[in-house]
């Protein structure tokens, strides 16, 4: 490991020990410093603020996620599912925080552009409109943050089960009625292709896979 990595390494330890004793919102720069002993100037070397920080600990555990090559969108689904629930204590705190520099705005940062691209490819390379990009990254982020933050503390494989059979369900009911009023935007669509269809669309997370691994390789991230 680089001497940069293990000085934000460190700077991660700090915080999120921190984060088990006081509230994120009453934790400083100074404070993440003082836990391992680092200059403030070096934190702002690595870091513009805490919040890229939280940013940089969910990035470096994504492409690792990434990097295991799930074979297919459900098997992704649930690797990433089944860190955010072993990191659970974690996530649940940061997911509340609103603002610009959140974390929820960094995920839907990270997602938009790799689900755009996902569904450019499913439309034949048309533009997308945005509200249909916000469509799915808004419900698959609301959908995390609910079963993250819910007080049933559902299991990963229940909550990628329950969505997955709500997708089937759907993508069966949409195949079975589909007429030409109903089609997707794509010249090639047929409604024996439906299901495929919705299930890209809905869960276009299969292209996150490549677009993370070249984001990587360009960060460097080994």
């Amino acid at each position: 490991m680089s001497y940069s990595n293990i000085t934000k390494q460190a700077c991660a330890t700090a915080l999120c020990e921190l984060m088990r004793e006081v509230p994120f919102e009453k934790i400083t720069v100074a404070n993440i410093c003082e836990r391992f002993g680092m200059r403030r100037k070096s934190f702002y070397y690595h870091f513009k603020d805490k919040y890229d920080l939280i940013a940089w600990i969910f990035d470096e555990n994504f492409v690792s996620i990434v990097k295991k090559e799930p074979k297919d969108t459900w098997n992704f689904m649930r690797l990433l599912c089944d860190y955010l629930y072993e990191n659970r204590d974690f996530y649940r705190k940061v997911l509340i925080l609103e603002g610009q520099n959140s974390f929820s705005a960094h995920f839907e940062e990270l997602l938009s552009p790799m689900i755009q691209n996902r569904l450019q490819t499913i439309w034949g390379g048309e533009d997308i409109h945005p509200i249909c990009i916000y469509f799915v990254t808004d419900g698959l982020l609301c959908s995390l943050k609910r079963w993250l933050l819910g007080k049933d503390d559902i299991p990963p494989e229940k909550f990628i089960s329950i969505l997955r059979g709500m997708v089937e369900n759907i993508s069966t009911v949409y195949t079975s009625n589909a007429s030409e009023s109903w089609k997707m935007p794509d010249a090639g669509y047929s409604p024996a292709a439906g299901q495929t269809h919705i299930q890209r669309v809905i869960f276009s997370l299969s292209g996150i896979q490549s677009s993370v691994r070249i984001k990587a390789d360009k960060a460097g991230v080994t």
